[in-house]
């Protein structure tokens, strides 16, 4: 019996948003090829996907080199000190998981943990750290010490994946640095029939969690536009209230334009749901880093409507014209056309469609993924 290389794992949350959807592709694709351990900081919707596809874990909540750059210069100081007191006492703990498990390689799904790295270079073992954001463009993230020595702590890595070449332009610059673009794959080759929209009630969705840098006040503004004009219209916004202060200026928003029973925040629903609920989706960040509910939404045959910039500008380029805006005037004009135009709908429906299956294959990321597991683990 073939000995199978061991990865330990680095993942940053219990629960089940992008990065962490794409992570469960990778360990679920791979896990015949590779033993995986993954550290994860508690129990939630990670573990119950962990113990579903039989992938073993440990709970285990390490200190992040990055958090939400939203307090006062008093509380950097002491998530500072926090940080590197937690740090001290969780190395020890890494060390004997690292012992145990003797792992041949890794991994870390995100840039708000240096741990995995710091492991590495400890017991000589080669890391791999794949960026799936921003950081302080799309979360407003502060990062301990700075953001600089994270930046020089991503060069050092054996390789670094980025999900789009602006977020690796952003991160690196120009120069390679051992890096490589993997696009996500969310979707499996498959055949869904056209949604018809209904003429009688046309709903909106938006998902992500509810905080400024995701810009659902934008799509109120849209939406608030099409309404008048549109009153079987619905928008619904599926995420967790991340920051309650933004939260009360959408409900203002809301009061003000009497638009009170025609818009709803039902907190975090599964994508089965969501993707059978509504006839267009919507994103509004302005720096996204992939999009990759914009991808399963085109998977389901359902027209989506992003920003012009960040990972939607890469990613759409190919649908600029049915599916990217710049302006509020350019995305009321195109949600007006599809929820008016069936024959523009139909038509943006399988071009999205087309899209997301010729581009983003779950089989693709994940061999792509391995070539490069097997890669530096050989070297």
């Amino acid at each position: 019996m073939i000995k199978k290389s061991r990865i330990l794992v680095f993942a940053h949350e219990q629960y089940l948003n992008g990065a962490s959807h794409s992570l469960i592709a990778i360990l679920e694709g791979l896990k015949e090829v590779y033993e995986f351990l993954v550290i994860v900081p508690d129990y939630g919707l990670m573990v119950d996907e962990l113990k579903r596809i039989n992938v073993n874990f440990e709970i285990l909540n390490l200190p992040r080199c990055g958090y939400f750059n939203y307090s006062s210069f008093q509380n950097h100081v002491k998530e500072i000190r926090l940080y590197y007191k937690r740090k001290k006492v969780i190395t020890k703990r890494l060390f004997l998981i690292a012992e145990n498990f003797l792992p041949d390689l890794i991994y870390t799904n995100t840039s708000v943990l240096s741990l995995g790295y710091d492991l590495s270079k400890k017991i000589n073992k080669p890391h791999i750290w794949h960026i799936r954001e921003y950081g302080d463009k799309d979360f407003n993230i502060f990062y301990i010490p700075s953001r600089s020595l994270i930046v020089s702590k991503i060069r050092k890595s054996d390789v670094s994946i980025f999900t789009t070449n602006l977020l690796k332009k952003h991160w690196l610059g120009e120069k390679k640095h051992n890096s490589e673009i993997i696009y996500n794959g969310v979707l499996e080759q498959k055949e869904v029939p056209f949604k018809k929209k209904s003429n009688k009630l046309i709903t909106i969705g938006v998902v992500g969690f509810i905080m400024d840098t995701k810009n659902q006040d934008f799509a109120l503004q849209v939406f608030s536009s099409c309404y008048k004009k549109n009153s079987n219209l619905r928008l619904n916004f599926y995420g967790d209230i991340f920051t309650d202060r933004y939260y009360k200026t959408l409900e203002n928003f809301i009061e003000i334009n009497k638009l009170s029973d025609a818009v709803s925040f039902l907190g975090y629903v599964s994508n089965e749901i969501i993707y059978n609920e509504i006839d267009i989706l919507m994103s509004c960040a302005n720096n996204e880093a992939f999009g990759r509910t914009l991808i399963e939404a085109m998977s389901y045959k359902i027209p989506v409507l992003a920003r012009n910039s960040g990972g939607p500008s890469e990613i759409l380029n190919d649908n600029y014209d049915l599916s990217l805006y710049d302006t509020i005037d350019e995305a009321v004009f195109k949600m007006n056309n599809l929820v008016n135009n069936s024959r523009l709908y139909k038509k943006s429906s399988e071009a999205g469609y087309k899209l997301a299956m010729s581009s983003f294959s779950k089989n693709n990321y994940i061999e792509k993924t391995a070539f490069i597991f097997n890669k530096t683990i050989n070297e």
